[in-house]
Protein backbone atom coordinates (compact mmCIF):
# COMPACT_ATOMS: atom_id res chain seq x y z
CA UNK A 1 0.00 0.00 0.00
CA UNK A 2 1.23 3.48 -0.93
CA UNK A 3 0.38 5.94 1.83
CA UNK A 4 0.89 9.60 0.93
CA UNK A 5 -0.88 12.94 0.43
CA UNK A 6 -1.84 15.01 -2.58
CA UNK A 7 -1.96 18.83 -2.66
CA UNK A 8 -4.94 20.53 -4.31
CA UNK A 9 -4.86 23.86 -6.13
CA UNK A 10 -6.25 25.74 -3.11
CA UNK A 11 -3.39 24.42 -0.95
CA UNK A 12 -5.39 21.78 0.91
CA UNK A 13 -3.94 18.30 1.30
CA UNK A 14 -5.81 15.07 0.70
CA UNK A 15 -4.48 12.04 2.53
CA UNK A 16 -4.34 9.14 0.10
CA UNK A 17 -3.66 5.40 0.23
CA UNK A 18 -3.62 3.14 -2.82
CA UNK A 19 -2.85 -0.42 -3.84
CA UNK A 20 -3.17 -2.59 -6.92
CA UNK A 21 -1.61 -2.58 -10.40
CA UNK A 22 -1.05 0.99 -11.65
CA UNK A 23 -2.61 0.21 -15.04
CA UNK A 24 -5.72 -1.52 -13.65
CA UNK A 25 -9.23 0.01 -13.63
CA UNK A 26 -9.40 2.62 -10.86
CA UNK A 27 -11.82 2.26 -7.94
CA UNK A 28 -12.02 5.39 -5.76
CA UNK A 29 -13.03 4.30 -2.26
CA UNK A 30 -15.12 6.63 -0.06
CA UNK A 31 -14.61 5.71 3.59
CA UNK A 32 -17.31 5.46 6.23
CA UNK A 33 -18.23 7.77 9.09
CA UNK A 34 -16.01 8.36 10.93
CA UNK A 35 -13.19 6.78 8.96
CA UNK A 36 -9.98 7.26 7.06
CA UNK A 37 -8.04 6.31 3.94
CA UNK A 38 -6.85 3.17 5.76
CA UNK A 39 -10.34 1.66 5.85
CA UNK A 40 -10.07 -0.60 2.76
CA UNK A 41 -6.86 -2.16 4.09
CA UNK A 42 -8.76 -5.12 5.61
CA UNK A 43 -10.02 -6.09 2.16
CA UNK A 44 -6.63 -5.79 0.47
CA UNK A 45 -5.39 -9.31 1.21
CA UNK A 46 -8.48 -11.11 -0.07
CA UNK A 47 -8.70 -8.86 -3.15
CA UNK A 48 -5.09 -9.68 -4.00
CA UNK A 49 -5.54 -13.39 -3.25
CA UNK A 50 -8.44 -13.49 -5.70
CA UNK A 51 -6.30 -11.65 -8.32
CA UNK A 52 -8.88 -8.90 -8.74
CA UNK A 53 -7.51 -6.47 -11.32
CA UNK A 54 -8.24 -3.13 -9.65
CA UNK A 55 -6.29 -0.10 -8.50
CA UNK A 56 -7.99 0.97 -5.27
CA UNK A 57 -7.45 4.59 -4.18
CA UNK A 58 -8.85 5.89 -0.89
CA UNK A 59 -8.78 9.53 0.21
CA UNK A 60 -9.27 11.01 3.68
CA UNK A 61 -12.18 13.43 3.64
CA UNK A 62 -11.42 16.95 4.95
CA UNK A 63 -10.43 16.98 8.61
CA UNK A 64 -9.83 13.22 8.80
CA UNK A 65 -6.41 11.58 8.81
CA UNK A 66 -4.00 13.63 6.72
CA UNK A 67 -6.56 15.81 4.91
CA UNK A 68 -6.82 19.54 5.56
CA UNK A 69 -10.14 20.67 7.08
CA UNK A 70 -12.62 22.36 4.74
CA UNK A 71 -15.04 24.37 6.92
CA UNK A 72 -18.58 24.62 5.65
CA UNK A 73 -18.22 21.81 3.14
CA UNK A 74 -21.23 19.90 1.81
CA UNK A 75 -21.64 16.46 0.23
CA UNK A 76 -21.53 18.02 -3.23
CA UNK A 77 -18.10 19.55 -2.60
CA UNK A 78 -16.47 16.12 -2.52
CA UNK A 79 -16.79 15.36 -6.26
CA UNK A 80 -14.71 18.45 -7.11
CA UNK A 81 -11.91 17.24 -4.82
CA UNK A 82 -12.00 13.78 -6.38
CA UNK A 83 -12.05 15.17 -9.93
CA UNK A 84 -9.05 17.42 -9.23
CA UNK A 85 -7.15 14.59 -7.56
CA UNK A 86 -7.86 12.32 -10.54
CA UNK A 87 -6.69 15.04 -12.94
CA UNK A 88 -3.41 15.40 -11.05
CA UNK A 89 -2.91 11.63 -11.11
CA UNK A 90 -3.65 11.39 -14.84
CA UNK A 91 -6.83 9.38 -14.31
CA UNK A 92 -9.62 10.06 -16.80
CA UNK A 93 -12.46 7.73 -15.80
CA UNK A 94 -12.98 5.71 -12.64
CA UNK A 95 -15.58 3.93 -10.57
CA UNK A 96 -16.51 4.90 -7.02
CA UNK A 97 -17.14 2.61 -4.06
CA UNK A 98 -18.72 3.88 -0.85
CA UNK A 99 -19.18 1.99 2.41
CA UNK A 100 -21.62 3.03 5.14
CA UNK A 101 -21.46 6.84 5.44
CA UNK A 102 -19.18 6.94 2.41
CA UNK A 103 -22.10 5.88 0.22
CA UNK A 104 -23.46 9.43 0.13
CA UNK A 105 -20.12 10.71 -1.19
CA UNK A 106 -19.90 7.99 -3.82
CA UNK A 107 -23.40 8.79 -5.04
CA UNK A 108 -22.57 12.51 -5.03
CA UNK A 109 -19.66 11.78 -7.38
CA UNK A 110 -22.00 9.97 -9.76
CA UNK A 111 -24.51 12.81 -9.53
CA UNK A 112 -21.97 15.57 -10.33
CA UNK A 113 -19.30 13.93 -12.50
CA UNK A 114 -21.61 12.13 -14.91
CA UNK A 115 -19.93 9.91 -17.49
CA UNK A 116 -16.54 10.30 -15.83
CA UNK A 117 -17.79 7.82 -13.18
CA UNK A 118 -18.11 4.45 -14.90
CA UNK A 119 -20.05 2.67 -12.13
CA UNK A 120 -20.94 2.95 -8.45
CA UNK A 121 -20.64 0.38 -5.66
CA UNK A 122 -22.48 0.85 -2.35
CA UNK A 123 -21.92 -1.44 0.65
CA UNK A 124 -24.02 -1.11 3.81
CA UNK A 125 -24.93 2.34 2.56
CA UNK A 126 -26.88 5.03 4.37
CA UNK A 127 -29.79 6.92 2.88
CA UNK A 128 -31.16 10.42 3.36
CA UNK A 129 -32.71 11.16 6.74
CA UNK A 130 -36.24 10.30 5.59
CA UNK A 131 -35.31 7.02 3.90
CA UNK A 132 -36.73 3.75 5.18
CA UNK A 133 -34.73 2.40 8.11
CA UNK A 134 -32.66 5.52 8.73
CA UNK A 135 -34.49 6.46 11.92
CA UNK A 136 -33.26 3.14 13.38
CA UNK A 137 -29.71 3.59 12.05
CA UNK A 138 -26.91 3.98 14.59
CA UNK A 139 -25.91 7.05 12.60
CA UNK A 140 -29.09 8.79 13.76
CA UNK A 141 -30.27 6.88 16.82
CA UNK A 142 -26.83 6.37 18.42
CA UNK A 143 -25.81 9.97 19.21
CA UNK A 144 -27.80 12.25 21.50
CA UNK A 145 -30.80 14.13 20.09
CA UNK A 146 -29.22 17.37 21.34
CA UNK A 147 -26.63 18.86 19.00
CA UNK A 148 -24.43 20.23 21.78
CA UNK A 149 -24.31 16.79 23.41
CA UNK A 150 -23.50 15.12 20.09
CA UNK A 151 -20.46 17.40 19.74
CA UNK A 152 -19.41 16.55 23.30
CA UNK A 153 -19.75 12.84 22.57
CA UNK A 154 -17.37 13.11 19.61
CA UNK A 155 -14.88 15.14 21.65
CA UNK A 156 -14.85 12.43 24.30
CA UNK A 157 -14.28 9.76 21.65
CA UNK A 158 -11.41 11.75 20.12
CA UNK A 159 -9.87 12.37 23.54
CA UNK A 160 -10.01 8.67 24.33
CA UNK A 161 -8.39 7.77 21.01
CA UNK A 162 -5.63 10.37 21.39
CA UNK A 163 -4.81 9.56 25.02
CA UNK A 164 -4.10 5.84 24.55
CA UNK A 165 -7.58 4.77 25.63
CA UNK A 166 -8.53 3.72 22.13
CA UNK A 167 -9.13 0.11 23.19
CA UNK A 168 -11.66 1.29 25.75
CA UNK A 169 -13.41 3.33 23.06
CA UNK A 170 -13.44 0.31 20.74
CA UNK A 171 -14.81 -1.93 23.49
CA UNK A 172 -17.71 0.47 23.96
CA UNK A 173 -18.32 0.45 20.22
CA UNK A 174 -18.24 -3.35 20.07
CA UNK A 175 -20.83 -3.43 22.85
CA UNK A 176 -23.30 -1.82 20.41
CA UNK A 177 -22.63 -4.50 17.78
CA UNK A 178 -24.53 -7.72 17.26
CA UNK A 179 -24.05 -11.07 15.50
CA UNK A 180 -21.55 -11.16 12.67
CA UNK A 181 -19.99 -7.79 13.46
CA UNK A 182 -19.32 -8.68 17.09
CA UNK A 183 -17.91 -12.06 16.01
CA UNK A 184 -15.64 -10.35 13.48
CA UNK A 185 -14.28 -7.98 16.12
CA UNK A 186 -13.13 -10.98 18.15
CA UNK A 187 -10.59 -11.75 15.41
CA UNK A 188 -7.17 -10.19 16.18
CA UNK A 189 -6.63 -9.08 12.57
CA UNK A 190 -9.99 -7.31 12.39
CA UNK A 191 -9.47 -5.69 15.79
CA UNK A 192 -6.03 -4.43 14.75
CA UNK A 193 -7.45 -3.07 11.47
CA UNK A 194 -10.28 -1.27 13.23
CA UNK A 195 -7.90 0.20 15.80
CA UNK A 196 -5.54 1.59 13.15
CA UNK A 197 -8.31 2.95 10.91
CA UNK A 198 -10.25 4.47 13.82
CA UNK A 199 -7.18 6.08 15.37
CA UNK A 200 -6.29 7.70 12.05
CA UNK A 201 -9.83 9.04 11.70
CA UNK A 202 -9.30 11.14 14.83
CA UNK A 203 -5.71 12.19 14.12
CA UNK A 204 -6.85 15.82 14.02
CA UNK A 205 -9.40 15.60 16.81
CA UNK A 206 -13.19 15.49 16.77
CA UNK A 207 -14.06 18.44 14.52
CA UNK A 208 -14.50 16.46 11.28
CA UNK A 209 -16.67 13.76 12.86
CA UNK A 210 -18.81 16.27 14.76
CA UNK A 211 -19.37 18.38 11.63
CA UNK A 212 -20.05 15.44 9.36
CA UNK A 213 -22.46 13.93 11.86
CA UNK A 214 -24.63 16.99 11.32
CA UNK A 215 -24.38 16.71 7.53
CA UNK A 216 -26.10 13.33 7.61
CA UNK A 217 -29.06 14.99 9.29
CA UNK A 218 -29.41 17.50 6.43
CA UNK A 219 -30.69 17.12 2.83
CA UNK A 220 -28.10 15.60 0.53
CA UNK A 221 -28.38 18.28 -2.15
CA UNK A 222 -29.07 15.73 -4.89
CA UNK A 223 -31.71 13.10 -5.63
CA UNK A 224 -30.77 9.40 -5.97
CA UNK A 225 -33.49 9.12 -8.63
CA UNK A 226 -31.44 11.37 -10.92
CA UNK A 227 -28.36 9.09 -10.89
CA UNK A 228 -28.04 7.30 -14.22
CA UNK A 229 -24.73 5.51 -13.57
CA UNK A 230 -24.80 1.72 -13.14
CA UNK A 231 -25.03 1.12 -9.39
CA UNK A 232 -24.53 -2.13 -7.48
CA UNK A 233 -25.57 -2.31 -3.84
CA UNK A 234 -24.67 -4.94 -1.24
CA UNK A 235 -26.13 -5.09 2.25
CA UNK A 236 -26.19 -7.60 5.10
CA UNK A 237 -29.63 -8.64 6.28
CA UNK A 238 -28.29 -8.66 9.86
CA UNK A 239 -26.85 -5.13 9.67
CA UNK A 240 -27.73 -3.51 13.01
CA UNK A 241 -26.16 -0.12 12.24
CA UNK A 242 -27.95 0.52 8.93
CA UNK A 243 -31.03 -1.68 8.39
CA UNK A 244 -31.54 -3.59 5.14
CA UNK A 245 -34.66 -1.48 4.56
CA UNK A 246 -32.40 1.45 3.66
CA UNK A 247 -30.64 -0.50 0.90
CA UNK A 248 -33.99 -1.57 -0.51
CA UNK A 249 -35.16 2.06 -0.44
CA UNK A 250 -32.09 3.19 -2.40
CA UNK A 251 -32.35 0.33 -4.90
CA UNK A 252 -35.98 1.23 -5.57
CA UNK A 253 -34.99 4.80 -6.45
CA UNK A 254 -31.70 4.58 -8.33
CA UNK A 255 -32.78 3.74 -11.90
CA UNK A 256 -29.91 1.46 -13.02
CA UNK A 257 -29.32 -0.42 -9.76
CA UNK A 258 -29.05 -3.97 -8.48
CA UNK A 259 -29.17 -5.01 -4.83
CA UNK A 260 -27.46 -8.11 -3.45
CA UNK A 261 -28.60 -9.07 0.05
CA UNK A 262 -26.11 -10.99 2.16
CA UNK A 263 -27.85 -13.33 4.62
CA UNK A 264 -26.57 -12.96 8.19
CA UNK A 265 -23.84 -10.41 7.34
CA UNK A 266 -23.51 -7.29 9.46
CA UNK A 267 -22.29 -3.76 8.82
CA UNK A 268 -18.60 -4.50 8.20
CA UNK A 269 -18.14 -8.24 8.81
CA UNK A 270 -17.92 -8.66 5.00
CA UNK A 271 -14.74 -6.58 4.66
CA UNK A 272 -12.23 -9.39 5.20
CA UNK A 273 -14.12 -12.06 3.25
CA UNK A 274 -14.46 -13.18 -0.37
CA UNK A 275 -17.47 -10.89 -0.58
CA UNK A 276 -15.09 -7.92 -0.41
CA UNK A 277 -13.29 -9.24 -3.48
CA UNK A 278 -16.63 -9.60 -5.27
CA UNK A 279 -17.52 -6.00 -4.42
CA UNK A 280 -14.24 -4.62 -5.76
CA UNK A 281 -14.36 -6.83 -8.87
CA UNK A 282 -17.92 -5.82 -9.80
CA UNK A 283 -17.28 -2.14 -9.10
CA UNK A 284 -14.12 -2.27 -11.23
CA UNK A 285 -16.15 -3.79 -14.07
CA UNK A 286 -14.75 -7.31 -14.06
CA UNK A 287 -18.23 -8.82 -13.89
CA UNK A 288 -21.46 -7.36 -15.18
CA UNK A 289 -23.60 -8.90 -12.47
CA UNK A 290 -22.87 -9.26 -8.74
CA UNK A 291 -22.94 -12.70 -7.14
CA UNK A 292 -26.37 -13.47 -5.74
Amino acid sequence: MIDTALTLADGRSLGMAEWGPPDAPVVVYCHGFPGSRLEPRLAQAVVEQRSVNARVIAFDRPGYGRSTPHPGRAFLDWPADIAEAADRMGIDRFSVLGASGGSTYALACASVLGARVTRVGIVAGVGPLGAAGMSESQLISGPSNLRILRKLQWRLVARGVRTDRVDTVIDRTVATMTGADRDAMRRPDVRAWYRTMFTEAFAQGATAAAYEGELYRQPWGFDPEDITTETNLWHGTADHWVPIATARWLADRIPDSRLTEWPDQGHFSWAGTDQAADVVAVTAGQRTEPNR
